[in-house]
């Protein structure tokens, strides 16, 4: 009888221990699947922001041409003419 009682007992602890792998397991299929999609994510935003810092330095560059331009071509006022 006592046999049959440890091979309950084991089989039992046997069950548990899948069981709980297979919970630890679906979390860290999870938990993979969640950072490969933050990684995506993140070189899309690395993407975007490449291309919002170009622009950002091409209104710059538009800028300080326009700068230049009104120092050498000083606007009239109606007063002045």
């Amino acid at each position: 009888m006592k046999i049959n009682e440890n091979n309950i007992l084991a089989l039992s602890k046997i069950k548990d221990l899948q069981s709980s792998f297979d919970k630890s397991m679906k979390i860290l299929e999870s938990h993979i699947a969640e950072s490969i999609t933050n990684k995506d994510k993140l070189e899309s935003i690395k993407i975007d922001l490449k291309e919002a810092n170009k622009k950002f330095l091409e209104a710059e560059r538009h800028l300080e041409a326009l700068k230049v331009d009104l120092k050498n071509h000083p606007v009239k006022k109606d007063d002045d003419v």
